[in-house]
C-alpha cells in the first residue's frame, strides 16, 4: 500500500474539483476518484420472553477506512470533504 499523501492533498484536490465542477482525481494514482468503503454491522439476537422468539438488535457499525477503487489506497480524508452526500 502506498504511503499517505500530504495531509492536505486530498482536501486540496476536492476543493479544486468543486471549483472547476469536475470529478476529483486520486492524489495517490491520478485516476478519477471512485470511493468505496466496507462497513460491518454487529448484530445480537436477544430473546424476547413475551413473544418467545429471538429478535435482531443491531449494536454498532465498524467501518473500514474508505479507499480509492483504482489503487486501493485507504484514506479517511476521502470522506472529509464537501462533495460527499451522506
Amino acid at each position: 500500500m502506498q504511503e499517505r499523501a500530504d495531509e492536505n492533498d486530498v482536501l486540496r484536490e476536492f476543493d479544486n474539483a468543486r471549483t472547476e465542477g469536475r470529478q476529483p482525481t486520486c492524489p495517490y494514482c491520478d485516476k478519477p476518484l471512485e470511493i468505496s468503503q466496507v462497513q460491518y454491522e454487529s448484530i445480537d439476537w436477544k430473546w424476547n420472553n413475551k413473544k418467545k422468539i429471538y429478535e435482531k438488535e443491531v449494536t454498532g457499525l465498524d467501518p473500514d477506512r474508505p479507499f480509492c477503487t483504482s489503487c486501493e489506497t485507504k484514506d479517511w480524508d476521502f470522506l472529509n470533504t464537501g462533495l460527499i452526500d451522506f
